[in-house]
């Protein structure tokens, strides 16, 4: 009787965040067919870059051997960013840099980076948003990073001025239910998915998962669930699913 009053709970309380305009990520961007241009077109919340040290480059790619010669973070997506400032399509969106080695070294080239666009990149609500996911510093430092805010993660306590500088918490679908996104799902592993979302809004923050099945039964379920960002592979089908079902 308490699990099925606490599966009931979770599930109304995830409710209430349901009916919020869904936003999409373009997960790992940089493969799409269009990297950059059609999470532009499709008005994205969030474009996804994993980055790696060569030399004094920033590559974007998903592991080491995938690295293609000239598929810099600059050449991608900040030349790019820069040409979009000028056009009336330009809006407020945030590029997710995903560090895939050192912070430290990552950071280094990362400021040398974006010095020569800066004025293209700001705080929140103004211009482009660069956030850390992936190897990031340590939690307790985020508001010593003044230009930068950060991919948060759940059972995380951040302080105050720490967590202004977060803006979304995110967690591995993996770690609460097995389900592949065909089928129905059961009520115990919706609790689950809950749990974390409804946490995130407590600290006033949204919510993803990812590695979550990327077709419509998910994006669905989620969006039921309250969970605020949708992480996919499929930007323009997403978008194209949540304009006519939302």
């Amino acid at each position: 009787m308490v699990k099925h009053l606490f599966v009931f709970l979770a599930l109304i309380l995830s409710g209430m965040f349901a009916k919020a305009q869904v936003k999409i990520h373009s997960h790992n961007d940089y493969t799409h067919q269009k990297p950059f241009f059609e999470a532009i077109n499709n008005n994205v919340f969030s474009i996804e870059a994993d980055v790696f040290v060569v030399g004094d480059s920033l590559m974007v790619a998903h592991s080491k051997k995938e690295i293609k010669a000239g598929n810099t973070l600059e050449q991608l997506y900040l030349k790019q960013i820069k040409a979009l400032s000028g056009e009336k399509e330009y809006y407020t969106f945030q590029l997710m840099i995903d560090v895939k080695g050192d912070w430290d070294s990552t950071y280094r080239l990362l400021q040398k980076n974006l010095k020569k666009y800066q004025k293209y990149f700001g705080r929140q609500g103004r211009n482009t948003i660069v956030v850390i996911s992936g190897n990031r510093p340590p939690a307790n430092t985020f508001h010593q990073y003044f230009h930068l805010f950060f991919d948060g993660l759940p059972n995380v306590s951040y302080s105050q001025e720490n967590l202004k500088k977060i803006t979304m918490i995110s967690d591995n679908f993996a770690t609460y239910s097995k389900w592949k996104g065909v089928g129905e799902i059961s009520e115990t592993d919706k609790a689950r998915l809950a749990e974390p979302i409804n946490n995130a809004h407590q600290l006033g923050k949204p919510f993803r998962f990812w590695g979550a099945p990327d077709n419509e039964a998910c994006w669905k379920l989620l969006h039921e669930l309250g969970a605020d960002i949708i992480n996919t592979d499929k930007v323009t089908e997403a978008t194209n699913y949540f304009k006519t079902n939302s």
